[in-house]
């Protein structure tokens, strides 16, 4: 059967009766929109089945079963093949699952089921839209490198592990590239796949004074390839494992004391926006070549799912711990002393909870010769890499932030004993990597 494809975009900004609207974390609140956040949808048809990618410019999925019903409805897609992430944008509000509001005239949940239902409106929107515009249509798929990430676990003088640069640990700087184009081989959709967290403007403060939605870099990204191409491309941007990936250049930095200590400095307001149009731009640029660089296309496209879940091992706090503070500590936002002393450094020491283990889902998407793996949590790197070394097919892409209900990071084997935030979650750190590329590799023996 011809393979036909389809894209659209909706927006989801939130409209100004929301504002002052809150932050993810429960930081300072947005007072302002900086520029639009969307989600994007590509749908495709082989002739026996529909499938379809869709994204959002937010920080996690909003209501992931109604959220996926309310896609396959509007684009007559199975459900099972419905692959959908977040690009987990730290400068969007939050949905029903995660929000937090700061000097609300209202109540929290009113404004919640205001944003939210703005989402689910314009995802069925964009879905429907992407349905109605299927044409015949070809692929192909290639990979490129985008320079744009750098690991942040890095050591410091004390021996501790916190956020900052570490050019010298892993960071795949793998950017993939699933491309659809039409009869005449212009572009329809391309679905870039990159490692890196959208934070550069998590908290930081424009030229006004005012922190603000943005769709952060990736939105920049989107928008910058969106426009190149013209006539309705969709450029829809997923991420990659990137759990311990950070841009290379950020919203804020350390200043480095003489015995080592490092203590955070903001940059001045506006900068982290001026630095999200460049980086963005920068990986635009990236992009666009790698797409350029396909020139041979498949008009065919066998479309198989398969689910499955993995059981990770967990761990708690102590009973009494100050996880608050231990978060403070290890991203060592604490100030120093009137006298310039250092808080001391006593970490919680987490305790296994194998009565409690974390039941995490796992998708297949299978297009043709490139395989979508998706996991909803933010696993490092590292683990990225295995899996598409441990993959039977040449073309994986892995995705996180997928599907189901996100739970948290997942850092790698190589980062045992790195105390970084990251470290403290519900999951036991440096105990999955192996379950995890099982249950891939599971799930690639399923399909037809």
């Amino acid at each position: 059967m011809s393979l036909r494809a389809g894209a659209s975009k909706a927006c989801i900004s939130p409209t100004p009766d929301l504002f002052p609207f809150g932050t993810f974390g429960g930081a300072d609140p947005r007072s302002a929109l900086h520029d639009d956040i969307f989600t994007r949808a590509v749908v495709i048809d082989n002739g026996e089945t529909r499938a379809a990618i869709v994204n959002f410019d937010l920080v996690v999925l909003p209501p992931v079963e109604e959220t996926r019903t309310l896609i396959a409805q509007a684009g007559n897609i199975p459900e099972e093949n419905v692959f959908m992430c977040a690009t987990h944008n730290h400068d969007a509000p939050g949905t029903r699952r995660k929000i937090q509001f700061k000097d609300s005239p209202r109540s929290d949940t009113e404004r919640t089921e205001k944003f939210t239902q703005i989402v689910f409106d314009s995802v069925q929107k964009a879905v429907r839209e992407a349905a109605e515009r299927l044409q015949p249509a070809k692929y192909g798929f290639a990979t490129g490198e985008s320079w744009i990430n750098v690991n942040r676990d890095k050591q410091f003088e004390d021996g501790y592990w916190m956020q900052d640069n570490n050019y010298a640990r892993y960071a795949d700087k793998t950017l993939a590239v699933l491309k659809f184009v039409d009869e005449e081989e212009k572009l329809i959709a391309a679905v870039l796949n990159y490692g890196c967290h959208a934070v550069l403007g998590f908290v930081a403060k424009d030229f006004d004074g005012k922190i603000k939605v943005s769709a952060d870099w990736p939105g920049v990204t989107q928008g910058f390839v969106e426009r190149r191409f013209g006539n309705d491309a969709v450029c829809l941007w997923t991420p990659a494992a990137e759990g311990n990936l950070n841009p290379v250049i950020g919203s804020g930095v350390f200043t480095y004391l003489d015995d080592g200590y490092g203590v955070r400095t903001n940059l001045p307001d506006g900068t982290a926006y001026v630095l999200m149009q460049s980086l963005g731009g920068q990986h635009a640029i990236d992009a666009i070549q790698v797409i350029n660089g396909i020139t041979s296309y498949t008009d065919t496209m066998d479309i198989q799912s398969v689910w499955s879940s993995v059981d990770l091992p967990a761990q708690k706090a102590p009973e009494g711990a100050d996880m608050a503070y231990n978060r403070l500590l290890v991203d060592n936002i604490i100030p120093l002393g009137p006298n310039g002393e250092r808080p001391e450094k006593k970490l919680v020491e987490m305790e296994d909870d194998p009565e409690h283990p974390y039941n995490m889902e796992m998708t297949l998407l299978k297009l043709g010769d490139v395989a979508f793996v998706g996991v909803p949590n933010e696993i490092y790197s590292e683990i990225g890499r295995d899996m598409k070394a441990a993959s039977p097919m040449k073309n994986t892409v892995i995705v996180t932030h997928t599907n189901s209900n996100y739970i948290g990071y997942i850092p790698d084997k190589t980062s045992r004993g790195h105390l970084v935030f990251q470290a403290y979650g519900a999951i036991k750190p440096a105990a999955c990597d192996e379950i995890i590329v099982e249950g891939m590799l599971k799930m690639f023996k399923e399909l037809k």
